[in-house]
């Protein structure tokens, strides 16, 4: 494989909207056809390893984003399970976490085989109180559009997780209508139901630099305003099967929209991003009763207009204006602030927050910076 001529690279420490990313290895030999890395010159190429795994821990613990009570999602700007020298860093790297005594929860996402001796790795890490949860990136499409995957490969994975006793949420994203058949999904949830801890469905996000080549596989999208600015863009067939027919067919299954809660969820732990009792909390997410008092039972204080003043100067805000509204525990931004400190702020504070636009960002419309989804309904 030769590097594109055009490839990008991210921070090796960055923060997400729901994790910090932790990316020393970036490019990925696979080419999924929804892939926010194809605009980035990062598919079908061989991966790099920027940092030794020493070398990315110390990132981690001095980089101004970390704190111990964050997940870290690692690889991010590639899929670690897909080469053996990746596979190999990856189990180099747990065990510089479990060395260092990292508190962090740590996030594999995978659309490949996982193999016995990470397994093993993962396994031992956990053992020795490292929180790896994997999140197994299946939606039921097809090797046109996830060019390189071996979908039997991702199905093998749940049980052969399950039986070794590691975590697993069942990443169902993105939608496609291609994928949003009943026979399809129904197929998909049966198999996650059985084995992930819970599912985390997204819809597909729609880079504007993106949007003609996902338009030859959804056309629509090209005529629907709106799909670059969406929190993801979901066929309704899939928006109905998730809302209501996975209840209907799974009615233990808790099925969550914000990654943010499906990570609280496995982790026992309360909304750390001022989501409970929010549109999304009340009427999108399934979730179980005792997530939901335990998420109530932390939202009893809002912090006050000080404690808002000192947190966005801690993030190089200072003297901007805003409005802390504590009935709704929200807090609105009157500036362009980055998708990153936005999300940074709200784990800062533990409120939702508004702002006037995202300024320059790497990535897309989030829902933690107040982005909306959008259903596109088939036509006959």
């Amino acid at each position: 494989m030769t590097e594109h001529p055009t490839r990008e690279w991210t921070p090796v420490i960055d923060q997400h909207a729901s994790w910090l990313a932790i990316n020393p290895i970036q490019g990925c030999p696979k080419r999924c056809a929804y892939c926010f890395l194809i605009q980035r010159g990062q598919t079908r190429v061989a991966p790099v390893q920027l940092h030794t795994p020493a070398q990315t821990v110390q990132l981690l613990l001095e980089s101004d984003l970390y704190s111990p009570e964050r997940v870290a999602a690692l690889g991010t700007w590639t899929d670690i399970m897909a080469t053996a020298p990746s596979r190999a860093y990856l189990v180099e790297l747990l065990q510089e976490f479990v060395r260092v005594g990292l508190p962090n929860a740590i996030v594999l996402i995978t659309k490949c085989r996982i193999t016995p001796d990470i397994v093993e790795a993962i396994a031992t890490a956990r053992a020795a109180r490292l929180r790896v949860i994997v999140y197994l990136s299946y939606s039921g499409l097809t090797d046109a559009v996830e060019v390189g995957v071996r979908h039997e490969h991702i199905r093998q994975n749940f049980p052969t997780l399950h039986a070794a006793g590691i975590p697993i949420v069942h990443y169902w994203r993105p939608a496609f209508p291609e994928s949003a058949t009943q026979e399809t999904m129904t197929r998909v949830l049966d198999l996650a139901a059985q084995y992930a801890t819970c599912t985390m469905a997204a819809g597909l996000k729609v880079e504007p630099e993106a949007l003609d080549r996902l338009a030859t596989l959804w056309p629509a999208l090209a005529t629907t305003p709106g799909v670059t600015d969406a929190e993801g863009v979901y066929p309704e067939s899939f928006w109905e099967f998730i809302h209501h027919g996975a209840a209907e067919r799974h009615p233990d299954h808790p099925v969550f929209h914000t990654n943010a809660c499906a990570l609280a969820y496995v982790l026992s732990e309360p909304d750390r991003f001022g989501i409970y009792d929010s549109p999304v909390c009340v009427s999108r997410n399934r979730c179980p009763k005792p997530q939901r008092d335990r998420c109530a039972a932390a939202a009893t204080t809002v912090p006050d207009h000080d404690a808002v003043t000192a947190a966005l100067a801690r993030r190089g805000l200072a003297g901007v204006t805003f409005d802390l509204l504590p009935a709704s525990r929200e807090l609105v931004i009157r500036a362009a602030v980055p998708n990153r400190l936005v999300s940074a702020l709200t784990q800062d504070l533990g409120l939702r927050i508004r702002v006037a636009g995202q300024g320059s960002d790497a990535y897309w419309s989030s829902g933690t910076s107040g982005a909306r989804p959008l259903i596109i309904k088939e036509t006959s």
